[in-house]
């Protein structure tokens, strides 16, 4: 992925959050030169070693790219907005601010019942929550032999936070009050996280 620097996140703890936070992700794959994509939740796993851990339905041909080609790209999108020049003091041009992370890493391929019977529970418990009325799976063996699981060893973690750090603190305010005033969720977002950075890069500076 393209980074310039200013817009470069580098903190390994924030990064993660943002995996965990936006976990319904992307995997892509490469076969015989034509590039695959799968759009799958994950679950982050942080033990001794970081790592990413899916499943896939055996009838989708991606599981067969993981077994005979280990190295994978996992992609994460956050909040996104459109940025119009025209909130600017100053020229510019329009743009996009967002939020983004890529995962690369070492795949295995699982097989395993015993493991995709607490893949799907440990996914499932993620998603529904502690609520009373939370579902439960209960697969039969039958069921768990339609999918296939997967476990990523992460080897490298490249994030983009493109907040508009390349224009001035007043730019930046007036695009936070642009997204507040006319967007939705998306862009509402983006101003939060704008928020957030220009917060940070002040407390670093004091």
């Amino acid at each position: 992925m393209y980074i310039p620097k200013h817009f470069a996140e580098h903190d390994q703890a924030e990064i993660l959050r943002f995996i965990a936070a936006n976990a319904f992700g992307t995997l892509v794959t490469v076969d015989a030169g034509v590039p695959f994509a799968s759009h799958i939740p994950f679950l982050l796993e942080q033990g001794d070693t970081l790592t990413l851990s899916g499943h896939l339905a055996k009838a989708n041909p991606q599981w067969q790219h993981l077994a005979t080609n280990p190295q994978v790209l996992a992609m994460f999108q956050g909040a996104h907005a459109y940025v119009s020049p025209t909130w600017y003091e100053g020229a510019g041009v329009p743009t996009w601010n967002y939020t983004a992370v890529h995962v690369h890493g070492k795949v295995r391929v699982i097989h395993d019942t015993a493991w995709l019977q607490a893949q799907v529970e440990r996914l499932s418990h993620y998603y529904e929550g502690d609520t009373p009325n939370a579902w439960i799976p209960s697969y039969p063996a039958k069921m768990l032999e339609a999918i296939v699981g997967f476990e990523i060893t992460i080897e490298s973690l490249q994030a983009k936070y493109k907040l508009s750090q390349n224009r001035s603190a007043a730019d930046q305010h007036l695009v936070m009050q642009a997204l507040d005033a006319n967007g939705g969720e998306g862009e509402r977002g983006v101003a939060a996280l704008m928020a957030k950075r220009l917060e940070d890069d002040h407390a670093s500076q004091n």
